[in-house]
């Protein structure tokens, strides 16, 4: 464990707060601008925190998200020697549970069974949940179901979302498409833009309101960890 401290002393948590039991949370951005990767950062943060993660993927094979792991572990210690940062890979795979489903058989129904059943046979209680590349619209009815099961089960859930450039529907509070008729049911919205000098982090919504004060991270776009606040934070 000691070594385990010393190899994670330098490790910068994303800036974004934490969601309560129950919450959810939706990081928006257009194809390929790092939603994945922002959010495994995110599930990082948990695992290395000892807290379990149920990272749920659709039309991705387990396989691939844990290379995902890899690399990012690899990125944000590497100036720590591989044998250490191998060591921390594997103390953190009891922890985290990866779940794929093809977009087409993806249902809340089939995930809350999924839960049910880590629970009952492998006593997997995820502190966090992250459901990653799930396409949908404006789907409000998906995600009050979510909400529910994210409520029974007590745990937050942050959700991907895709950014559409030919859409551009924006609601009164800034939310763009497709969480514009939606943004009631998410305690946070979070955007990702990528930037000549790295990837820019904003905070649409927070648990203390809409476009909050200081809420722009500028991140390194290969390990996302926080670059500097940006110029237009405060």
């Amino acid at each position: 464990m000691a070594d385990e401290n010393a190899v994670c002393s330098g490790y910068e948590k994303m800036p974004i707060d934490r969601l309560g039991p129950g919450e959810l949370g939706v990081l928006l951005a257009r194809a390929g601008a790092g939603k994945t990767a922002c959010l495994t950062h995110v599930a990082l943060g948990y695992l290395l925190d000892r807290e379990p993660v149920l990272h749920v993927c659709v039309d991705v094979v387990p396989d691939k998200v844990k290379l995902w792991y890899q690399k990012l572990l690899r990125d944000i210690f590497s100036a720590q020697p591989e044998s250490k940062v191998s060591e921390l890979q594997h103390a953190i795979e009891p922890l985290r549970f990866i779940m794929s489903f093809l977009n087409q058989t993806f249902s809340p129904q089939k995930l809350e069974t999924g839960i049910v059943n880590l629970k009952e046979q492998a006593k997997f209680q995820p502190a966090l949940i992250i459901l990653d590349g799930l396409d949908f619209g404006r789907a409000r009815a998906l995600f009050e179901k979510i909400s529910d099961l994210a409520r029974r089960h007590s745990a937050p859930v942050w959700v991907s979302a895709r950014a559409h450039r030919h859409i551009p529907d924006v609601n009164e509070r800034g939310i763009p498409y497709p969480i514009d008729t939606m943004d009631d049911l998410f305690s946070s919205v979070l955007m990702l833009e990528p930037q000549n000098d790295g990837v820019r982090l904003r905070a649409l919504k927070t648990k203390g309101g809409y476009n909050p004060p200081a809420s722009e991270f500028m991140l390194d776009p290969d390990t996302f960890l926080p670059l500097k606040r940006s110029s237009s934070a405060g």
